[in-house]
């Protein structure tokens, strides 16, 4: 029974976000610990040259692991960066002993399987000032910031946005990189398949990042988009591998509470691969760094894009420690 549930809880960290759905993590199970780490073979070396979206990335399936063991009753400590010598290492989860799970952490864990990035119009609903806190509040618990943008600071993020999307569709290396992550093959479960790509949006309100540039597809039929998104930045103190980390949980777990109150989301990165656009989203009278851009609002779900499966993320290794052994 316990090597099931810890299985569920690495399928619960494998279900993260990130960037072009790379999914730049491995996990070593050990006794009564797990060590995360990352996967350099996947970072995209055109948009992220530092690896701060990948780390980005693996902060939020950190997330992922933390919620799914708490709301299954183990007590999760853990550390990150642990051990200098190790870069590679992000993560070192200790199994502690048995707790009673809190309403929240079985919320957001029930939020995890259901949580899919949305590239489809939504409503022009306005989301509540209830619902605004609490995403705020899921921010701050992480030690990050959330920035719901007023109309006129939103016109210019999407300013920002569409600039840094219009620089991507002229760079080639970019193209190459882009149709790697787009390259569909029976049962490839990476990449961003062809029904997760953005509707067309010929009045480009809202400019999302378009995944058919290099492999159009059927499915990015024309859609009319909605004139007033909500869209918010997040930030964190300090611009490390560290604070990468910990703004990769923040945006998980801002994500997952869009979720559990029925907001779709989608992430709008392009600007922040510039280090120049970048700097605009500066708030330097607080010391915070954009580490995020996210559009918020309802809609139907959209298809989740592929998982690789759990043998295939698991290192080699695992002792005999009641942990699962998926190693292959």
């Amino acid at each position: 029974m316990r090597t099931a549930i810890f299985a569920e809880c690495l399928n619960a960290a494998v279900a993260a976000p990130s960037i072009h759905n790379t999914q730049p993590w491995r996990f070593l199970p050990r006794e009564h610990a797990i060590d995360v780490y990352a996967d350099r073979s996947r970072r995209l070396a055109v948009i992220d040259p530092d690896g701060r979206e990948l780390t980005i990335s693996i902060g939020a399936a950190v997330l992922n692991l933390r919620v799914a063991l708490l709301a299954r009753g183990y007590e999760a400590l853990y550390a990150l960066l642990p051990d200098r010598s190790q870069p590679d290492l992000m993560a070192r989860f200790t199994i502690g002993g048995r707790i009673r799970p809190t309403y929240l952490a079985r919320r957001l864990a029930g939020a995890i399987p259901r949580r899919h990035t949305n590239r489809r119009p939504f409503r022009t609903a306005e989301l509540p000032d209830v619902v605004l806190e609490e995403l705020g509040q899921a921010a701050r618990a992480e030690d990050c910031h959330l920035l719901i943008a007023d109309p006129p600071l939103r016109d210019g993020i999407l300013g920002v946005v569409r600039r840094a999307e219009t620089l991507r569709r002229a760079d080639p290396e970019y193209l190459v990189e882009l149709a790697e992550w787009t390259a569909p093959a029976p049962g490839r479960r990476e990449g961003v398949p062809a029904v997760a790509y953005a509707a067309s949006d010929p009045d480009e309100r809202i400019p999302l990042r378009d995944f058919g540039l290099a492999r159009p597809a059927r499915y990015a039929w024309p859609a009319v988009f909605e004139d007033d998104p909500t869209v918010a930045v997040l930030y964190s103190t300090g611009d490390s591998p560290y604070a990468w980390l910990r703004a990769g949980q923040a945006l998980e777990r801002v994500l997952l509470t869009a979720t559990a109150n029925g907001v779709q989301s989608t992430l709008m990165t392009q600007p922040l691969e510039y280090a120049d656009l970048r700097a605009l989203f500066d708030d330097s009278a607080q010391g915070r760094v954009a580490q995020a851009i996210i559009r918020l609002g309802y809609a139907h779900e959209a298809p989740p894009s592929p998982r690789r499966a759990l043998a295939d993320c698991v290192m080699e290794g695992v002792e005999d420690s009641g942990l699962p052994d998926v190693s292959g």
